[in-house]
């Protein structure tokens, strides 16, 4: 039960992380009239969750 409570902790801070960078840009750009903007900042929202699940499966695949 441990491992699952590690497992837990590191999503939830990992998520938080992506909110407060990628998300508060998206959420500011979407005030801005300019779409590429919007979309650049999707983009990376995007990015930064894939990148967290390549993250998290690595971190998993080294686990016994």
């Amino acid at each position: 039960m441990r491992e699952n409570d590690d497992v837990e902790n590191w999503a939830v801070h990992r998520a938080q992380q992506i909110l407060m960078r990628e998300g508060m840009d998206l959420a500011l750009s979407a005030r801005d009239p300019d779409t590429g903007s919007v979309r650049a900042k999707g983009k990376l929202l995007a990015m930064a969750i894939a990148a967290s699940l390549m993250e998290a499966s690595w971190v998993a695949a080294d686990r016994p």
